[in-house]
């Protein structure tokens, strides 16, 4: 289910525009650096089916949007936030960590709860759901 980070992570370094900066939290380490950044991380989990033999789990990816504050940090967010789901809603990770993702889906918005000294910001909680097998 981890495996899931980079390719999360990747998708948004390539649809957000410079200056922004995406980093996973287990897959980049050191500091959030810049004027802008994005941050993936797993945040939430659920069990959305179980079946004899197999369960269906529902993990929740977190995209953190971060932007110094300043006169264009909120332009700045907004065309992120759009790309953000734009790149992400309704898109197929595909096979990550041995087994197929569904289609992400954005469930729940909000600002930061831990917002950084002179930052902005907001969160995105997007979820997918993926099928693991257990004893038949």
């Amino acid at each position: 289910m981890l495996a899931l980070e980079p390719v999360i992570v990747e998708r948004l370094r390539e649809s957000l525009s410079a200056p922004w900066t995406v980093k996973g939290y287990t897959t980049d380490m050191g500091e959030r650096p810049g004027y802008a950044f994005a941050s993936v991380m797993f945040a939430a989990g659920a069990v959305s089916d179980v079946k004899a033999g197999a369960v269906a789990l529902q993990p929740g990816w977190q995209v953190l949007l971060c932007a110094k504050h300043g006169p264009d940090a909120a332009l700045l967010l907004d065309a992120a936030f759009s790309a953000a789901i734009a790149s992400l809603h309704n898109w197929e990770p595909g096979a990550a960590g041995g087994r197929r993702w569904g289609a992400l889906a954005l469930v729940r918005f909000a600002p930061p709860q831990y917002p950084l000294e002179g930052f902005v910001g907001v969160e995105l909680l997007f979820s997918t759901t993926g099928r693991f097998l257990g004893q038949e």
